[in-house]
């Protein structure tokens, strides 16, 4: 008996790479699990904000919006617990940490007025994939939710967004910028020799700024972190033993197209080296044709009864039906190469709709595919 692929966990982690419809997978997954009775939260670090768009919302924050059971009902929906959908605020994330881990007001106030650390809680690579880990761990401590339902960022790296909390430490803790803490005195300004830093960060964020007061808040901005150390490493400690837990299942998001098999493939072998379990693969837009559609009985009846048509029109539509039973074919082989690559996985099959998926309507026909279970 096929069951959702939910079940028995407070959280679902949907990976895959760009284009496979991770947000949609992911909120369309959020909708059937309100509709089968669990209060969930949808969250999202997608900067493209398909998510919000597709949800009705005009706009998110680092607060929840509520889904209101008459946005759905047109469609067919009945939420039987409330749905709520969340994007996380980068920079808002990071002022909440510092408010939190700061050992006094006068540290807290310097630090979030450092040019530096604002150009850094906004821009630094793994910044949106912090975030999201950060405010993950938060609403599921808060205990408000049944289920939350994560979309991460399209990625070639699995385990990208697990690792964002440790190279955020690992950036505020490696020499070449624990050197800019000590002053180098010169008529009262820092040695140029602290620009010959080979950090990423400094050449990529820092680069436009220039001069000896950029260097003192640079230097400021780390000073003020230090003694903050621990409290960022024990939350990454803690979001690490969350993500690993019986909590939590991952699930592979892929299309028929065999380019991105290898990636999912990858991706698995990935999440099993950090002893994370791929619970099931969602394969999105799915061409659906009976395989009978296009047998030479079925073509020639289609033919009669197209007889009426303008000169051509039926062997247009007949060239159709044919083309479009051959990639349906093509799909369901693709499928089951993947899932025989795959191993023991449970699949769920989205079927590819008539337009894109960007409204209520859409995601409301496809989550009835999650409340018939993974096979």
């Amino acid at each position: 008996m096929s069951r959702p692929i939910w079940e028995g966990r407070k959280v679902v982690v949907n990976v895959g790479t760009g284009g496979v419809g991770k947000t949609t997978v992911s909120a369309a997954m959020a909708v059937a699990a309100a509709a089968s009775g669990r209060r969930t939260l949808v969250m999202t670090i997608d900067p493209a904000r398909r998510l919000a768009n597709a949800l009705g919302l005009p706009s998110f924050g680092n607060v929840e919006h509520e889904i209101e059971q008459e946005q759905l009902a047109p469609y067919g929906v009945q939420l039987k617990a409330p749905l709520w959908a969340m994007m996380p605020d980068v920079k808002r994330t990071f002022d909440e940490l510092v408010e939190r881990f700061a050992p006094n007001d006068e540290k807290k106030r310097a630090i979030l007025g450092n040019r530096i650390y604002q150009h850094f809680s906004t821009v630094l690579v793994g910044s949106h994939e912090y975030a999201a880990v950060e405010k993950l761990h938060e609403v599921y401590a808060s205990g408000k939710y049944d289920l939350i339902v994560l979309d991460t960022p399209p990625s070639g790296n699995a385990v990208d967004f697990l690792e964002a909390p440790s190279r955020i430490i690992d950036f505020l803790e490696q020499d070449t910028v624990q050197w800019l803490v000590k002053p180098y005195a010169a008529a009262g300004r820092f040695s140029l020799k602290l620009l010959d830093v080979g950090s990423s960060f400094i050449s990529k964020s820092v680069g436009k700024l220039a001069g000896a007061e950029t260097l003192r808040e640079l230097a400021e901005f780390v000073l003020g972190f230090q003694g903050m150390y621990e409290g960022f490493r024990e939350r990454s400690r803690r979001v690490r033993e969350l993500l690993a837990s019986d909590e939590v299942a991952f699930n592979l998001v892929s299309s028929t197209q065999r380019a991105q098999h290898d990636a999912m493939f990858r991706f698995k072998e990935e999440l099993a080296t950090e002893g994370l379990k791929v619970r099931a693969l969602v394969v999105n837009r799915v061409r659906n044709v009976p395989p009978g559609a296009a047998t030479p009985k079925t073509l020639e009846a289609v033919r009669a009864a197209l007889q009426t048509l303008a000169p051509g029109a039926a062997e247009q539509a007949l060239s159709a039906l044919a083309e479009e039973a051959t990639l349906a074919s093509n799909d369901r082989d693709a499928i089951q190469n993947l899932s025989e690559r795959l191993g023991h996985v449970s699949t769920i099959l989205l079927p590819e709709l008539a337009s894109d998926v960007h409204d209520l309507a859409s995601l409301s026909a496809l989550h009835s595919y999650f409340l018939q279970g993974a096979t």
